[in-house]
């Protein structure tokens, strides 16, 4: 008897096609896993890193904001002139940054203070937290806060002016380091 050929090379084609796609499936998973496995260790080490630096930020404000207070707890000022409000450390430590908290604060209250249709006290008040945040951020300059202080009294005669004057004769601490 002879035995159909043609049936038996479609056969063996089929075999031979069926173990290269489960070869190329299996060394596609092993170079996949080569790739997504130092992928995801990278993403993780990131993400340790972000949170820690996070965690740093909010501890630093928190510190910060209460050298802050203490400056003021014995002045005579209206609490209205220094008074951080707490919607605004809220935001900041939910919000805490990937790079320089006091940075990315500092670029919204300069959107705040140029807003001319703004009420003057909010942007009085924006221009003044545009000094504490200089003097806090990375990188940041005291002369600029300091000169950020008196244009608050320059350009906002009346809103500020026990806050600013505290700050610049007892707030070397923070706008003098």
């Amino acid at each position: 008897m002879k035995r159909n050929s043609g049936g038996t090379k479609l056969k063996r084609a089929l075999v031979g096609t069926l173990t290269a796609v489960v070869a190329a499936s299996v060394l596609q998973g092993c170079a996949g896993a080569s790739i997504a496995g130092p992928t995801y260790a990278a993403a993780g080490t990131a993400a340790a890193v972000l949170h820690k630096k996070r965690q740093e930020f909010r501890t630093n404000l928190n510190r910060d904001y209460n050298v802050y207070k203490g400056i003021f707890a014995a002045s005579e000022c209206d609490p209205e002139e220094y008074q951080v409000s707490p919607k605004i450390m809220e935001y900041l430590e939910e919000s805490a940054p990937q790079e320089d908290g006091y940075a990315e604060a500092q670029e919204i209250l300069v959107g705040i203070y140029q807003d001319e249709t703004l009420a003057t006290n909010v942007r009085a008040h924006a221009l003044y937290l545009m000094a504490l945040t200089e003097a806090e951020k990375e990188n940041g300059s005291r002369e600029k806060a300091r000169a950020y202080l008196r244009r608050v009294k320059k350009e906002f005669p009346g809103t500020h002016d026990c806050a600013v004057d505290v700050m610049l004769e007892k707030g070397r601490i923070i706008t003098n380091m």
